[in-house]
């Protein structure tokens, strides 16, 4: 006795790999939830379209590895997905100056050593950052605001912010290692 296909088993498309005409059907079915997929993502919606567009061109590219297996809307958000995470990659931003070390625990990961006294000296030392200094650190790496959106609330320059987030790791990175420092001794 043969068992009955299962509907994700029996997915077809309605064109075959380098059909333009039919690949057009698909992309007008699919296209409002692929672009709404990546303007939810990103602030810059000619961007969020022209990763929606490059998704499609991939799809199209790879139609021939579409094996049916699940539908395509799930197989083409896989590809959208892969886009967005190499869109966030690209663009991701890069941290100037500053002590690495101090940097690699602001990222949420440790050091060699002893990382739960580096972690213990970096809480000690933010608690006694106050006013606008302690506000800055907790849009950037808290609140995880752009230095481009810290920049535009605060009209000040994208330099003048990444310069204050600058002396303030430096700052605190001469707080940790004096605190350790204190600890050890």
């Amino acid at each position: 006795m043969s068992r009955p296909e299962s509907k994700q088993e029996s997915q077809s498309l309605p064109c075959k790999p380098g059909d333009v005409n039919g690949f057009d059907e698909l992309v007008r079915q699919h296209q409002g939830w692929v672009r709404g997929y990546f303007r939810a993502r990103i602030n810059d919606w000619t961007a969020a379209d022209d990763l929606a567009q490059e998704a499609f061109i991939t799809a199209f590219q790879k139609l021939n590895s579409y094996k049916g297996e699940a539908s395509f809307e799930s197989w083409l958000r896989g590809i959208a997905l892969n886009h967005f995470r190499n869109y966030i990659r690209k663009h991701r931003e890069q941290y100037i100056g500053g002590s690495e070390e101090l940097q690699v625990l602001i990222d949420g990961s440790t050091t060699e050593g002893k990382p739960s006294d580096i972690l213990e000296a970096l809480k000690e030392c933010l608690s006694k950052t106050e006013g606008p200094a302690r506000e800055l650190l907790t849009e950037r790496y808290i609140t995880g605001k752009t230095v481009k959106e810290i920049a535009a609330e605060q009209n000040l320059g994208y330099s003048a912010v990444t310069m204050k987030l600058h002396r303030m790791r430096l700052l605190l990175a001469d707080c940790v290692n004096d605190t350790v420092g204190e600890w050890q001794t």
